[in-house]
């Protein structure tokens, strides 16, 4: 959590919650980059199986992201949080967004991929 966030708080289950947030946006961003890589490389080899793994795995995305809103609005209301440490809730919840338009990027490859794949004359 130090790069992360490197005061420590008074209220330590604060500190215990931006813990628990950012280790789950730490396995969003790397899942995202995995499913935008994996769409990549089914696109280029033309593989549908892979293309399909994208498809099924945004699910997980979808879950990270509702799971990381719903930690950083209840941690707002709860430790009604102020200056810097709003601001990074805040910046948290942008970010889980950005990370699902990337996936859902990913997830129109992969939809593609398909597509152009199932319509090509064997």
């Amino acid at each position: 959590m130090d790069n992360f966030h490197s005061e420590h708080h008074i209220s330590s289950r604060f500190d215990k919650d931006l813990e628990s947030i950012h280790t789950k946006i730490i396995a969003m961003g790397g899942l995202v980059e995995q499913q935008l890589s994996l769409a990549i490389k089914a696109f280029t080899t033309c593989n549908i199986e892979m293309a399909e793994q994208v498809l099924r795995q945004d699910n997980l995305i979808d879950e990270y992201e509702s799971i990381i809103d719903t930690e950083c609005v209840n941690t707002i209301a709860l430790r009604q949080p102020t200056g810097s440490d709003l601001s990074l809730l805040i910046d948290i919840i942008k970010v889980t967004s950005e990370l699902e338009g990337i996936a859902a990027k990913a997830e129109g490859i992969a939809d593609i991929t398909i597509q152009l794949n199932q319509a090509r004359p064997v």
